[in-house]
């Protein structure tokens, strides 16, 4: 398997080399294997370049693999973006992503990282090589994972040591300029929660909570045992959105449904059950209280590893058994200082306009001389 990606790396390399000569423009280009969709921070960003330089470029490539991937489909997909990435002056990824880690960046030319998650409570990447949570070291070199980048962007000065270790970076490279979606995620947005009681008016009066489990084997048991400690709490309903690589089946009385974003559903509900997941961080942007579910602590901590103590960081929030995370729910409970602090540990940037500020620094990666530039129509 590694000979054959060895093969397809510097397959793809040899073709780069008739690209490379290619002059670089005034020009954007976002790489997800994420989502097939454009995601939130890709979004926004967007929105906020083409405000601040309307002559900026911007493409989109964003395809997740999946298992019944047609591999031929996905082999042109990266062959098609080669020509934007020749002629980017900026790549941003929000992942591991094929072709700026083998390819790497030009004169002229910035790569950025943008991580999927909104800080770095599990450890990842090169932190967890090797364990069996992570990837192995011979994929990991056959890859070249997380190499080439310029800059990784984050939230905290907490986190910089984190993201250095995970992505094997300089800390200098690592940058507290802030995430996009932080200014999503704080925005107000009432109206929300009235459209999904309309779509569930038997949750009209209740308390609901929102559980979002991170991807790992043996969550259906957690699930279920959560979802039984709150069967007898009457005034709280109990929502379970799964992870998207999650093959988890929720019953419909505790089911999200369709066309309800996490971070919507964030702002749509009263209050968060996680663990391990950044969803904490997120969430605590909100200002609603936030549970760790934490039934697998010493498992998840010797598969994967953690970098937040969360049990020094939210004691109070923290549980192994659901039956008292329950109880501590429907006491209605909460140490909003503790869950303040730990928020201001890791998001220092939630105070400030996130996208504006991340925007202006990738239109500063821009060569003076090309900001005046516009792409040509679409090769």
């Amino acid at each position: 398997m590694l000979i054959l990606l060895r093969i397809a790396k510097y397959g793809l390399r040899f073709l780069y080399l008739f690209l490379r000569p290619l002059r670089v423009r005034n020009k954007v280009v976002f790489f997800s294997r994420q989502s097939s969709e454009i995601p939130l921070d890709f979004r926004l960003l967007a929105e906020e370049l083409g405000r601040q330089s309307p002559e900026t470029e911007v493409r989109y490539f964003c395809r997740k693999m999946r298992r019944r991937t047609n591999l031929v489909t996905y082999a042109l997909f990266i062959l098609r973006s080669l020509y934007h990435l020749a002629t980017a002056s900026v790549a941003v990824t929000d992942t591991y992503s094929i072709q700026l880690c083998i390819l790497g960046s030009k004169r002229d030319q910035t790569i950025v990282q943008i991580w999927h998650a909104l800080g770095a409570v599990k450890q990842f990447s090169y932190q967890c090589l090797d364990r069996p949570g992570g990837q192995t070291s011979a994929l990991a070199r056959a890859m070249d994972m997380h190499r080439n980048y310029d800059y990784v962007l984050c939230t905290s000065e907490a986190t910089r040591r984190f993201y250095a270790e995970g992505f094997g970076m300089p800390p200098e490279r690592v940058l507290v300029k802030g995430m996009p979606r932080v200014d999503y995620i704080r925005e107000p947005a009432p109206a929300l929660r009235e459209r999904f009681l309309a779509q569930r008016p038997e949750l009209a009066g209740k308390r609901l909570l929102l559980y979002l489990p991170t991807f790992r084997a043996g969550v259906e048991e957690g699930a279920a045992a959560l979802t039984a400690a709150f069967a007898d709490v009457t005034d709280v309903a109990l929502l379970v959105k799964p992870h998207p690589m999650s093959q988890l089946n929720v019953e419909d009385e505790h089911a999200v449904g369709p066309g309800w974003s996490t971070y919507d559903m964030m702002k749509v509900c009263d209050g968060i059950i996680t663990d391990y997941s950044a969803a904490s961080l997120e969430a605590s942007l909100l200002d609603k209280p936030v549970y760790l579910y934490l039934y697998d602590y010493e498992n998840y901590q010797a598969d994967q590893g953690l970098n937040i103590d969360l049990w020094a960081e939210l004691p109070r929030a923290a549980f192994r058994d659901p039956e008292a995370l329950a109880r501590a729910v429907e006491a209605e409970e909460y140490d909003q200082e503790a869950l303040a602090a730990y928020r201001k540990k890791y998001i220092e940037t939630g105070d400030r306009n996130n996208t504006e500020a991340v925007a202006a620094f990738l239109l500063d990666q821009i060569p003076g001389r090309l900001r005046r530039e516009r792409e040509p129509a679409e090769v």
